[in-house]
């Protein structure tokens, strides 16, 4: 009898013990997760450091720096912890960052903005489309299609952006204002957008770009910018628009 009762008390006792292969699970789990946080709060890794290097921004002199050296300008500790951080937004920052803009985009835009064509020559970007609009007090005379001097000389500097960005292929758009036009030339203002716009492209391979990546269309008066009820405005809707988009490998 007293062998059995032992027997039995061992057999109630042993199972008390299993409790420590999940404790210990526990606390390897636990080790680990300190680890990993210890070793993410001393992160100096420099190829890491490198790759986010790699990430521009476009400062508040709209120029493109990296954003490590955007972080250290606004007195930010530039640590590849908190980029990670601001990435997942536990870093949140009331600063907007805005997307990096094509070179070509932001040459376009100098020279817009250190040349007198600010007032009559309008700018933006709409996702993989860059639109560049040109009025015609620089273009045309009313009714003709001719290229003004001033026009050439912005086309020239425009070549010159087209040629050293050979990967976007650019539309011409041409446009009239709403005067009626019948003469032999032009029987109608769809003629002379078509010519207007023509006589672009045609300005352009004289520089040398390739013709296969650009395309001319005219829209006569059917796409207005402003109304067409004073000669400024007339003006405004007498341009020339170019849309750039980059090319894509098929």
């Amino acid at each position: 009898m007293e062998g059995s009762a032992m027997v039995e008390m061992f057999e109630q006792e042993e199972p008390t013990n299993s409790w420590i292969v999940t404790f210990a699970d526990m606390m390897t789990l636990i080790l680990v997760f300190f680890i990993l946080l210890y070793t993410l709060a001393d992160f100096e890794d420099e190829a890491y450091r490198a790759e986010i290097a790699k990430i521009n921004v476009i400062d508040g002199e709209g120029r493109e720096i990296s954003v490590l050296d955007y972080a250290e300008r606004q007195g930010r500790d530039p640590e590849p912890l908190q980029a990670v951080e601001n990435m997942l937004g536990l870093n949140p920052s009331e600063q907007i960052i805005e997307p990096v803009k094509p070179k070509i985009y932001q040459e376009m835009r100098s020279m817009i903005d250190y040349t007198d064509l600010d007032e009559g020559v309008a700018l933006d970007i709409d996702g993989n489309r860059i639109h560049l609009t040109i009025d015609g007090r620089f273009l045309f005379d009313s009714g003709k299609a001719e290229l003004r001097d001033q026009a050439k000389i912005i086309f020239n500097n425009l070549a010159q952006l087209f040629r050293e960005n050979p990967d976007f292929k650019i539309d011409i758009l041409g446009h009239t204002d709403d005067l009626a036009i019948n003469t032999a030339q032009f029987p109608s203002n769809w003629e002379l957008s078509a010519v207007r716009a023509t006589t672009v492209l045609r300005y352009f391979i004289d520089q040398g770009l390739d013709p296969l990546r650009m395309s001319a269309t005219g829209y006569a008066d059917s796409l207005p910018m402003v109304p067409n009820n004073s000669a400024e405005n007339r003006e405004l809707n007498r341009r020339v628009e170019f849309v750039l988009e980059k090319e894509t490998e098929e």
